[in-house]
């Protein structure tokens, strides 16, 4: 423990150093089936600098592991970020897993807030945690930067969400307009949040295209007004279809299975102070749900882990949860997913990521959630 506890505090010497000198550093490699997540360097701040760090998704109370500090004060390839905005620094991945990836404001400029900072940009990390500034956009003023992801073979085509609506590559305007919040990738299709008190909002859409096409509400999903982010995953009981997803509210998670082709609502489980960001993946005890607390500005908030021990469409039924990680006083933890992987992951990302443990848990939970 002693040579670990060495190890971390040296990581974390070498990510302040490198926040301190302006440098785009990376601190180390990712851990594959670990967790990334994004911290805003100041709760408080309307442009700030942003590290993600890593984390172990079993250890209680843990030190990062990993700390890369993304550049925001030199270069072309500086992102700035909100950090008291409370639906910014989201997560995503691209659909093969093999990019972490963040929407931020393609500036050095500290001065004033980062959400009147037009020229936007894609950030993203790979599996060494080598940082790529990915591509550009130009928002309109007061909108917020959001998420995004790709899904194509090249990962070159990008999909982004902006307070604005949705852009892509050298894009000047969104098409179409929207409210979007996260946008994730699963099983080969793109989705987006949206959260609104109009009924023809739908919470959770799937988007046909970067730039164009529909954003088409999923099947027997509604609006909701508390939702903050959401994550998709396979339960294993119908092959390898998208067939799970858990929705982080301001008060607490929403599930929901896909039945017969349509979102059937396993009930909310409320969660004291509200959530921000959400991942998920199968486990030992039911599926791992991993989120950030508070309302996505909330100084020196935690990490926390839950587990959902109902199997699929069978009502959400949560534990007591577990505190993985404290910000530290005047930063807050936002965004949260797992780390990038090096070699690409097949469609059926959900049940790759713990290899062939997910075959052993959908047997059981084929037999649970008859």
């Amino acid at each position: 423990m002693r040579i670990v506890g060495q190890k971390n505090l040296f990581t974390g010497l070498i990510a302040a150093l490198a926040v301190l000198a302006g440098a785009q550093a990376w601190a180390g490699p990712f851990t594959a089936g670990n967790l990334a997540i994004f911290q805003a360097d100041s709760a408080t701040a309307n442009n700030t600098t942003a590290t993600i760090i890593e984390l172990s998704p079993t250890t209680l109370n843990q030190v990062p592991t990993n700390l890369i500090p993304i550049n925001g004060t030199t270069g072309t390839d500086a992102l700035r970020f909100s950090g008291s905005a409370t639906s910014t620094g989201y997560l995503s991945h691209t659909n093969d897993r093999t990019l972490l990836t963040f929407d931020g404001h393609n500036s050095t400029t500290t001065a004033g807030n980062a959400n009147t900072i037009l020229p936007r940009g894609v950030g993203t990390l790979n599996a060494a945690g080598a940082f790529t500034l990915q591509t550009t956009y130009t928002s309109v003023s007061g909108s917020q930067a959001r998420s995004a992801t790709a899904i194509d073979a090249t990962n070159s085509t990008w999909f982004i969400g902006d307070q604005s609506g949705l852009f892509t590559n050298g894009a000047s305007a969104a098409n179409p307009a929207g409210n979007l919040r996260g946008v994730k990738a699963f099983g080969g299709t793109v989705y987006g949040l949206q959260q609104s008190s109009t009924a023809s909002t739908i919470v959770v859409s799937a988007i046909a295209a970067a730039a164009g096409g529909p954003i088409t509400g999923l099947p027997g999903l509604t609006n909701d007004n508390t939702a903050v982010d959401f994550y998709m995953l396979s339960s294993g009981v119908n092959g390898s279809s998208i067939d799970e997803l858990y929705i982080a509210t301001t008060a607490g998670i929403s599930k929901y299975s896909l039945v017969s082709g349509s979102w059937v609502s396993n009930s909310t489980a409320t969660v004291a102070g509200g959530l921000f960001g959400i991942a998920a993946a199968l486990g030992q005890g039911g599926v791992n749900l991993y989120a950030t607390t508070g309302g996505g500005a909330t100084a020196a908030n935690n990490v926390v882990k839950l587990t959902d021990s109902a199997g699929w469409n069978q009502p959400i039924s949560l534990g007591a949860s577990s505190t993985l990680y404290t910000a530290p006083a005047g930063t807050t933890v936002k965004g949260i997913d797992f780390a990038p992987v090096a070699v690409p992951e097949p469609a059926s990302i959900a049940l790759a990521v713990f290899g062939s443990l997910g075959l052993t848990l959908a047997a059981r939970r084929r037999v649970k959630g008859k």
